[in-house]
């Protein structure tokens, strides 16, 4: 096997190392907004959006989820594209 074809197989690999990532990221952000909305539950509150301090603004964690998403669905298609080339 080529030195460019091993290279191109670790690329891919690493791309999907770190849609994978990505995702466990995005299922952990999940499980913080179940727990904020029990905690509204358990307390008798309309739960709040739950926002993340960023560089001094408030961001939604919503999008950052959302973000996440999309960065991990294009590392997908490119996963997918670069295995059919193989």
């Amino acid at each position: 096997m080529s030195d460019d074809k091993r290279r191109f197989r670790r690329e891919t690999r690493l791309l999907q190392n770190e849609s994978s990532w990505l995702q466990k990221a995005l299922f952990a952000l999940r499980k913080v907004q179940d727990v904020e909305d029990r905690l509204a539950d358990l307390n008798d509150r309309d739960p709040e959006t739950y926002t993340l301090d960023v560089d001094g603004k408030a961001v939604a964690l919503e999008d950052i989820e959302d973000a996440i998403e999309a960065r991990a669905g294009e590392l997908q298609t490119t996963v997918r594209e670069r295995r059919n080339r193989i």
